[in-house]
């Protein structure tokens, strides 16, 4: 077959200013290890037909004149799949150990599972995605790598749906649009990184701002003094949260708080999907939805409220805690605005649309520090994030668009967060993202969904929280948390927060 002529594309302003590393999974199946060549054959003919009918999938990405990102493909690319050895140091011996232990997130951080692709200026195309497996006694680790810099989380789980179904010999193309259809959102601005149209879209925008040195994008704007990151010994567990206990939290929180919420577009929503409601609701009606609060804004509030409480009173302080400068606390919460805003033009975008909407609150006598003990000042916490993310619309998808097209290089794009803050957080969830999906390969029973999926790092983060891939019907919902050591065990002996916890992993 002839080579096709390899072509290079430009990325949207949203994918140019996403983060530049891999979001990586291991998808966790128990194995018949003697099925193992039979198994990686069919893995690597499975992401060949992928390639096949997703070229886009199988290309790979550039950084080329002022820091922008080059989506190049070519019919005849493919995705990288290797088969790897577990690391030596691996705590585990089985999977049956690893599962008895409920797949503890500790033994999914190591260097060996970092994917040494550096996307940046000078240095050979990444891939867009990496597959590699990971076999261990009685057990097989899926492990997919995305580049975040081509598109966000939601595609991530339209890739492992197309992957899952070459598995079993069917075909799932999915969407695949990378042109964005939204004005500025394929203009790139030559011109310096000043000016007064960009201030004052800066001034609208309170979770961006511009970074003195191209090290960005996306990258914590870390303020001078306190102890430096690498310093730090930080740790991650899974705090397990029953379904019906959650309930109870969002009656709770219903019954203290107003919950009349709605966006400028009328549209109330909370973790990336419309609700019944407003989805027939007709755009621009502002009529109010008394919904229940969702679980991701209530496990939001919730877990804001608690670990900056675990953060103030760890005896370590990491940033040095100032009234006169920590006058604002944040919370940004990951909000897919695919389906709220601009829909109608971008049916069959496949790029990033994760808007991170960010909830201010004055520190000096919040809500924030009420809300671990008092249920009134919780609901309030609650009903304040979900406004916010009501926000997201399509004015606030606009403005963000416009900031990141006036931008000469997007790496100068940079986040107002610091992770060492104390009353910072950032949460997101992956809750919808591969664990229905179903695999075919040969050493796992028929058509298999993974028992478990993890989140893959090559070290420790902090200041975050994840609501973890799990499947429709779960009766749970497994939330990571990674902090500093030292606040972590505070936080894991705050009774007012345990009391939600059904128990912990790690």
């Amino acid at each position: 077959m002839a080579q096709k002529e390899r072509t290079a594309t430009r990325l949207s302003g949203w994918d140019q200013v996403a983060m530049r590393g891999y979001m990586s999974v291991a998808l966790c199946f128990p194995f018949d290890n003697t099925q193992t060549d039979a198994a990686m054959k069919h893995i690597a003919d499975s992401l060949a037909r992928v390639a096949l009918h997703r070229p886009d999938l199988a290309g790979t990405l550039e950084v080329r004149e002022n820091g922008s990102v080059y989506h190049i493909s070519g019919q005849n690319s493919t995705i990288p799949f290797s088969v790897e050895d577990i690391p030596k140091e691996f705590p585990y011996e089985s999977y049956d150990e690893l599962k008895s232990a409920e797949f503890p997130p500790g033994a999914f951080v190591h260097p060996q599972f970092l994917l040494l692709c550096q996307l940046a200026e000078g240095q050979p195309g990444v891939p867009v995605s990496v597959v590699k497996a990971f076999t261990i006694r009685g057990g097989l680790f899926l492990v997919v790598y995305f580049c975040h810099a081509f598109a966000d989380g939601d595609c991530k789980r339209i890739f492992l749906e197309i992957f899952s179904q070459q598995t079993r010999g069917l075909t799932f193309e999915g969407p695949s649009t990378k042109h964005l259809n939204v004005p500025f959102a394929n203009e790139s601005n030559t011109n310096d990184k000043v000016g007064s149209r960009l201030n004052e879209l800066l001034q609208k925008v309170p979770e961006y701002q511009i970074l003195d040195q191209p090290v960005g994008p996306t990258t914590p704007n870390f303020r001078p003094g306190g102890v430096p990151m690498a310093d730090i010994t930080k740790i991650g567990k899974i705090f397990v949260f029953d379904n019906a206990r959650l309930s109870q939290l969002r009656c709770s929180v219903f019954g203290a708080g107003e919950p009349a919420i709605t966006s400028r577009n009328g549209i109330s929503s909370t973790n990336g999907r419309l609700s019944e409601e407003s989805k027939t609701r007709p755009s621009g009606q502002s009529t109010p939805v008394f919904n229940l609060p969702s679980n991701y804004t209530c496990l939001a509030g919730l877990t804001w409220a608690h670990i900056s409480k675990a953060r103030l009173c760890d005896a370590t302080q990491y940033m040095p805690h100032s009234p006169e400068i920590d006058h604002t606390a944040l919370l940004q919460t990951m909000v897919n605005w695919k389906s709220r805003a601009l829909h109608d033009l971008n049916p069959t975008y496949f790029g990033n649309a994760t808007a991170i909407a960010v909830t201010q609150l004055p520190t000096k006598d919040s809500i924030l520090s009420r809300a671990s003990s008092s249920p009134s000042d919780l609901a309030k916490l609650v009903f304040t994030i979900e406004r916010t993310i009501a926000g997201v619309d399509n004015d606030f998808v606009s403005d963000r668009t416009e900031l990141f097209s006036r931008v000469s290089d997007p790496r100068f794009v940079g986040l107002r967060f610091d992770p060492r803050t104390p009353q910072d957080l950032g949460f997101n969830t992956w809750r919808f993202f591969g664990a229905d999906t179903k695999w075919n390969i040969p050493g796992i029973k028929g058509d298999s969904t993974p028992e478990v999926i993890r989140r893959l790092q090559g070290m420790w983060n902090m200041s975050g929280a994840l609501i973890l891939p799990a499947k429709a019907l779960s009766p749970t919902h497994e939330l990571l948390v990674t902090l500093p050591k030292t606040s972590m065990d505070v936080l894991c002996s705050d009774p007012e927060w345990m009391k939600w916890v059904d128990h912990v992993i790690g």
